[in-house]
């Protein structure tokens, strides 16, 4: 469990807790003092009364098992992934990876990150905000930022929050160059794939036995996040999501407002009454249906394209957490990570 205290606009506290505990929700759920509010991510209990629960809404997950072999791993990811890793790995010298885990940030590698982020979200604004370099040190050291370059340049980053007690690492802020002109766009999709292979090498390494890619999207401009997100195969999961204030009713009054008046509020909105179609789903039917969407959007793109698209389609990946019907792997050969820290 990971908990994180602050204050909104310095003035309200206000806590952020990851992986709570059954018992913490319910006491939270019960018992905030009047000025405070909290919000509870990831957790896996349903909770549907509590005098403080100002919202709950269910979201979808994505987990990738470290504690199979990393060429099992490799042959739970799509084709198209295993192609964009070796053309990383051909990069060489050219690509490099830096990583910073709190203290000194004599590199100020946190804000180069939050540069690289906040020109990324200027291409989707009705999605995500631009974040301050505050912001993210908040997190740590409950994280982990793993920077890629290109030349010497930023071209993808990850924060990613990290228990080691629980043995997890979610992906929280993801950030690449996918906006730029078209040749620095294809090696950004290159390296940010790379980049999550990386990252998956490197945790299980260090002895974590869960990688959670942070969510898979509800509403319909998620499909390509989605598309991105299942190529590396894992499993889905249901988890609940949870906001809670000391005066519940001023709380749920003004988040009200927020919706009505900005379209990420509305998306939010949409968002959380999404997640009730996941509710009594079972775990192979909502695979089913998000990979049938995102078979849908690649068929779109390469018909507007008017040409063929060689990457494989998600249902026909091999799935080994779910037990579903592998393809056919042409490689027992998984590729390395040859930048190392």
């Amino acid at each position: 469990m990971i908990v994180i205290h602050g204050k909104l606009k310095r003035i309200i506290p206000y806590r952020l807790v990851y992986w709570p505990t059954e018992a913490l929700l319910k006491e939270l759920a019960e018992y905030l003092p009047l000025t405070h509010y909290a919000r509870l991510e990831s957790a896996n209990t349903d909770l549907d009364r509590g005098r403080c629960i100002v919202g709950h809404h269910l979201s979808l997950t994505l987990l990738i098992n470290l504690q199979r072999p990393m060429g099992e791993i490799y042959k739970g990811l799509i084709d198209n992934a295993r192609i964009r890793i070796h053309k990383a790995e051909k990069l060489g010298s050219r690509l490099t990876i830096r990583r910073y885990r709190g203290g000194p940030d004599e590199d100020r590698l946190v804000d180069q990150f939050v540069g690289l982020y906040n020109d990324f979200v200027r291409g989707k604004p009705s999605q995500t905000a631009p974040v301050a370099a505050a912001r993210e040190y908040r997190f740590f050291p409950n994280a982990d930022l793993i920077m890629a370059y290109l030349d010497g340049r930023p071209i993808c980053g990850h924060l990613n929050l990290v228990d080691r007690e629980a043995g997890i690492a979610r992906l929280q802020d993801s950030a690449n160059q996918r906006f730029h002109d078209s040749t620095t766009a294809r090696l950004a999709g290159i390296v940010n794939v790379y980049l999550h292979w990386y990252e998956l090498e490197k945790y299980r390494e260090e002895g974590l036995a869960t990688y959670d890619f942070g969510s898979i999207g509800q509403v319909e401009d998620s499909v390509g996040v989605n598309r991105f997100k299942m190529q590396f195969g894992g499993t889905i999961i249901r988890e609940h999501n949870y906001l809670l204030a000391g005066m519940p009713v001023v709380w749920r009054s003004l988040f009200d407002l927020l919706s009505l008046a900005s379209s990420r509020g509305q998306r939010r909105a949409r968002v959380h009454r999404a997640g009730e179609r996941w509710r009594y789903m079972p775990p192979e039917r909502i695979r089913q249906t998000i990979e049938t969407s995102i078979d849908d959007y690649q068929r779109n793109r390469q018909a507007r394209r008017g040409g063929g698209d060689n990457s494989s389609t998600l249902s026909n990946r091999v799935a080994l957490d779910l037990n579903l019907s592998p393809a056919a792997s042409s490689k027992e050969k998984h590729g390395k990570a040859s930048q190392r820290i």
